[in-house]
């Protein structure tokens, strides 16, 4: 069973940096050394797998490496939190989502970085929908039956997602909410981890990036 629940934006952001007229010159021969992009997910996730195309088309482009370091952890803060202290010299690039570049900021009480003004957001790299799954086992087949068995066995089952604060996260909550019943929430730093809870059966249910 899918359902589409909410978009995900994949944004490229940088370290902010304002270049200065003397250094416009330097500017215009960047890259001359290798261009570090950091992904605030797990491997196999959807800004991971993005992450390494463009890195891939950019070496080949540009004549200079760009590495892919995967930094999950604290919902998508620990590598978001990486680049906003990167040095601002154009030489560390970061591809996220909306949670840690948006939503973080009102769900925890206080993030190491603004995502205001810590960051030159560059282009939206890619758009996609959102997944409801379940278990095969779970034996429901419509949103409307798995709200019925939610509201049968409040608090018994539990759903993954790729982080406190994700859409993911916030699609299933406003489900239960909508619905009047609790889900458990359990949280993984990419949405690979969360697929194989599920094909495990550790997650009943899940919310995810629709990635393979």
């Amino acid at each position: 069973m899918t359902r589409y629940l909410l978009p995900a934006i994949l944004l490229i952001c940088a370290a902010f940096c304002a270049v200065p007229a003397r250094m416009q010159a330097v500017a215009q021969e960047w890259p001359t050394r290798a261009v570090k992009l950091y992904v605030p997910f797990g491997p196999g996730s959807t800004p991971d797998m993005v992450a390494r195309v463009i890195a891939d088309r950019l070496a080949q482009k540009l004549g200079q490496p760009f590495v892919v370091e995967d930094k999950p952890g604290a919902s998508g803060n620990l590598g978001t939190d990486a680049v906003a202290k990167a040095e601002p010299d154009g030489y560390t690039l970061g591809i996220s989502i909306a949670g840690p570049l948006a939503i973080n900021a009102l769900l925890f009480g206080k993030l190491p970085y603004d995502p205001a003004k810590d960051f030159a957001y560059v282009t939206v790299v890619a758009t996609q929908p959102s997944a409801l799954a379940v278990n095969a086992r779970l034996g429901v087949n419509t949103v409307a039956e798995l709200v019925t068995l939610l509201k049968r066995s409040p608090g018994k089952y539990n759903f993954g997602s790729i982080g406190n604060g994700s859409v993911s996260h916030l699609a299933m909550e406003a489900i239960a909410l909508k619905s009047g019943t609790q889900i458990v929430h359990v949280p993984y730093t990419s949405s690979p981890q969360a697929m194989t809870a599920l094909l495990r059966g550790d997650s009943r249910w899940l919310a995810c990036r629709r990635s393979p």
